[in-house]
Order: C-alpha cells, then sequence, then structure tokens
C-alpha cells in the first residue's frame, strides 16, 4: 500500500469515528454500495480519485449519482472520502469496502458482540471450504451476481446476526475476481484488528477442552502481547497435536509435520 493511501485511510477513518456514536448498520451498507458503484465505473473511479481534481466536481459527481439513493451522512462521508489523495482509483474502491467492514466493527462493537461476529464469519467460510459444489457455485462465471446473491440470503437468513449478513453479502459482491474465503479472511482480520486483537486459526486433531483453550490463549496473548482470539477447526488428518497461524506466522505442532520432519532426518 503506497504511503499516500496509508494516510488517506488514516484520516478516513478518523474523520468516520465521530459517525460511529450514532451509525446504523443501514449507513454501513450504504458505504459499500458507494464502493461497489465506484467499482464498477471507471469514469466515476478517475474522478473521485484524480489528485488534481476539485473537491467540489468531486462532490457533484456523487451528488449526480447518488444524491437520491443513500442519506445526507454516507454522502458527505463519501465526498469527504474522495478529497483525500489516493495512489490509484482501486485504492479508493479498496477503502470504501475496509471503511464499510470498519463501520459495522465499531457498530458490533458497541453492543460487545464483536467476537460473536468473527464466529459467524469464521463458521461460514469454514462451510465454504469444507463443500466444492458452493465454492463452484459461488466462483462461477456463468451465475449472475443476483443469483449469487440469493443463494448467500437462502443460505444465511435467521442463520446469522444481521451485521454478518450485510458483510457476507458483500464480501460476495466483492468476490468478482478474487475468491470469496480470501474475502472473507480480509473480513474477520478487519474485525478483529478493530478490536485490537489478532486472529489465529487453529487446527487439532479432536475438540480441545475449556481448559486448554485458555491456556493456549493465555500463551498466546503473551507470546505475540495481544489479546487472542481463537478460531478452531477440527482436522482428524493431522492425527494429533496443534497447528497454530498467526501474524503470518505458523506453527505446526502437529503430529503429521513430526513424522514428516522426522522422515526428512532419516533420508
Amino acid at each position: 500500500m503506497a504511503s499516500s493511501t496509508r494516510q488517506a485511510l488514516a484520516a478516513a477513518k478518523d474523520a468516520l469515528a465521530p459517525s460511529l456514536a450514532k451509525a446504523d448498520l443501514k449507513f454501513a451498507e450504504e458505504i459499500f454500495a458507494i464502493g461497489a458503484a465506484v467499482g464498477s465505473s471507471v469514469q466515476l473511479r478517475n474522478i473521485l480519485s484524480d489528485p488534481s481534481g476539485e473537491n467540489k466536481a468531486k462532490a457533484g459527481a456523487l451528488q449526480a449519482v447518488f444524491g437520491k439513493a443513500v442519506s445526507k451522512e454516507a454522502l458527505e462521508f463519501a465526498t469527504t472520502l474522495s478529497g483525500y489523495r489516493w495512489s490509484k482509483g482501486g485504492d479508493l474502491v479498496a477503502a470504501f469496502t475496509q471503511l464499510g467492514v470498519f463501520t459495522i466493527a465499531g457498530i458490533v462493537a458497541k453492543s460487545k458482540k464483536l467476537q460473536e461476529l468473527e464466529g459467524e464469519l469464521f463458521a461460514f467460510n469454514q462451510a465454504l471450504a469444507s463443500d466444492r459444489e458452493l465454492q463452484s457455485a459461488f466462483s462461477s462465471r456463468q451465475a449472475t451476481l443476483e443469483a449469487k446473491l440469493e443463494l448467500i440470503n437462502a443460505l444465511t437468513k435467521k442463520k446469522v446476526s444481521d451485521a454478518a449478513a450485510i458483510l457476507l453479502r458483500n464480501a460476495v459482491i466483492i468476490s468478482k475476481n478474487v475468491r470469496l474465503a480470501v474475502v472473507l479472511e480480509g473480513f474477520i482480520k478487519q474485525v478483529s484488528a478493530y478490536a485490537e486483537r489478532l486472529v489465529a486459526n487453529v487446527t487439532v486433531a479432536s475438540e480441545l477442552s475449556k481448559s486448554q483453550l485458555e491456556r493456549l490463549q493465555a500463551s498466546l496473548t503473551k507470546t505475540y502481547g495481544q489479546d487472542i482470539n481463537l478460531n478452531v477447526a477440527i482436522d482428524p488428518s493431522i492425527l494429533g497435536g496443534v497447528k497454530v497461524q498467526v501474524a503470518g506466522e505458523i506453527i505446526d505442532g502437529s503430529v503429521v509435520a513430526r513424522l514428516n520432519q522426522a522422515k526428512m532426518q532419516l533420508a
């Protein structure tokens, strides 16, 4: 990420912070919707991300396209966002997405349910990873976006929170050229980052007890100096032990890994 984009994103989060006190999920959906529309229009994206463009012209373009479709607050924030310096148009589009997730995380944090939201997203991503037909349905280039949205709505209706449903729908919209699982992994990390925590993806051969989970969480928290959120998946193929992926590192203490290491030493 270019320094100009990093600075713009940081400024945008600061600008958004006061609005989070009264923001609702509709506001978050509007941010996502504006970003999706900007992403689908080369002309609009170029106008809004042009560093030499006048803010008045950008505000006029946003008003013309979204004036009757979104709230005053969402339109004002989009105008603020377009006034920052982005290294390229794609960064502005990505910023709308990140700030949509940021807004939802802020709203959910007020009800102290961030961990539940993370769990919902992780559970869906695990279900997706274990179902090849579902993966094919969401990655199909023949299926329309409307069909994919109908599918995600059918899969999640009354089964997840409203906040999770919004994130899952928008993950589908964004995953046009990227695997849905990759988009969801990014969302999970962003939600966790809001709470200043790291996500540890833990793989075990069988279910851990409550005390084992607490000890593992305490150990990782001490190691990384931050609270750690554990996402635990069961995979009997590792035979035993624990495999942990956190902060870009993989700690593989599984039986399979130890056996493979022993084979290499004997070779």
